[in-house]
């Protein structure tokens, strides 16, 4: 009697610990999906592209959508490898990007890019 106790509670507990972990795995998902281009766009490239800026003021509305699939393919790394980034000063501005933030800003500035049909600023 006091394995079969002693199985239920093994197994209810690797049963619990199971459904904690596919349930923290699915909350990573969502908290991916939520990656917002504008709001990384506002918050991380305005810091350095606002207007009159020493770097350059730059919007989506600022290059077409073939300039800004250029520049994430080919430009991005190249422009910004080296440059410290303003929020740690230890790491550089690619450093501080992952895949999936660099997706969104990209999708955000060639949805809203000159030529798209919905432009957009990021004010």
């Amino acid at each position: 009697m006091f394995r079969s106790n002693s199985l239920r509670i093994i197994f209810l507990t690797l049963v619990i610990l199971f459904v904690a972990s596919v349930s923290l795995a699915a909350e990573e998902v969502v908290k991916e999906k939520k990656l917002d281009g504008k709001d990384l766009f506002k918050s991380h490239c305005k810091t350095c592209h606002a207007e009159d800026a020493d770097a350059g003021e730059y919007t989506p509305m600022t290059l077409i959508e073939e300039q800004w699939e250029e520049f994430f393919d080919e430009l991005w790394v190249e422009t910004h490898g080296e440059v410290v980034c303003p929020k740690d000063e230890k790491k550089t501005v690619t450093d501080m990007w992952s895949k999936e933030m660099l997706k969104a800003v990209r999708k955000f500035c060639v949805d809203h890019a000159a030529d798209s049909e919905q432009p957009m600023t990021c004010g």
